[in-house]
């Protein structure tokens, strides 16, 4: 049995999932501060479902980029269980997922989240015959060079968190990355090592 848990923007995401089913998948939007709550609403999954919390086996988190607050919460709330319970610890790139779920498409994938600060991480893919391949580094871009960007490549799909953008072929991500995330990541085994594991962070000190 799965655990997983997504943090990177305002929805927090946990879903537990067996033997490939989705027991269930939980956004809980604009909540307290995470830190308050993660743990206990994971308890009060665990005791609806009647599942016994040593049945976990494996935990998924998402290491971003994205909100840097609510990812330490998510991956500190990831490393304790994984060490607490011994489970196998796994994680994602938050944009890897974005792109992954329209690997449908026949052409390029721009993927962007709201940095804040009037800024965006962005990543670009190529994706042929369900193929998908990385293009692009994650890079930090100003909010009008992303747009403009975004505007002048042809043959493109964007696929946005929280940007608003003013552009014809876009898809608008809301729901919480957990349940794509996890199987994500275990299909391309992203073990890691719940003593070194950190939040993804590319903004310059």
């Amino acid at each position: 049995m799965i655990l997983s848990i997504d943090t990177y923007s305002e929805v927090i995401g946990i879903s537990i999932i067996k033997d490939h089913k989705v027991l269930i998948d939980l956004s809980i939007s604009k909540p307290k501060p995470f830190s308050e709550i993660i743990i206990k609403k994971i308890y009060e999954i665990l005791e609806e479902l009647q599942i016994d919390k040593n049945s976990i086996k494996k935990i998924v988190v998402n290491k971003g980029p994205g909100s840097y607050t609510g990812l330490r919460v998510g991956i500190t709330v990831a490393k304790t269980l994984s060490y607490s319970l011994n489970l196998e610890l796994y994680s994602y790139i938050s944009l890897d997922v974005m792109a992954y779920k329209y690997k449908h498409f026949n052409g390029n994938i721009i993927c962007g989240i709201n940095a804040g600060k009037g800024e965006v991480y962005s990543k670009i893919y190529k994706s042929k015959d369900f193929e998908l391949k990385q293009v692009s580094d994650i890079k930090l871009l100003k909010f009008e060079e992303f747009e403009n960007f975004v505007k002048d490549t042809e043959n493109s799909l964007v696929i946005e968190k929280n940007l608003n953008l003013q552009v014809k072929n876009k898809e608008t991500i809301l729901e919480s990355l957990s349940v794509n995330g996890a199987f994500y990541a275990l299909k391309h085994n992203l073990t890691e090592n719940p003593f070194s594991i950190e939040p993804i962070y590319i903004r310059e000190s």
